[in-house]
């Protein structure tokens, strides 16, 4: 188990991830808090309905086989 400690930084409090973690540098998480305090840090990801992303299913199967009480 590691453990760390929380350093201030201006206004803020920071926390050094251990490098056996694999966090890649630059990587945008976010945070919120939960039950009895607990600070949980989670890689944001994208939003598929933000316009911006092709939600087209066009070759999703290719390469599929189907079996014989499928056709």
């Amino acid at each position: 188990m590691n453990t760390v400690k929380t350093r201030k930084v201006g206004n803020s409090l920071t926390v050094t991830i251990p490098k056996e973690f694999g966090m890649k540098e630059g990587t945008e998480l976010v945070v919120f808090k939960g039950k009895n305090d607990v600070i949980v840090l989670a890689p944001k990801i994208q939003n598929p309905f933000d316009g911006v992303t092709d939600l087209r299913m066009e070759n999703d199967f290719e390469g599929v086989k189907l079996l014989e009480n499928e056709y």
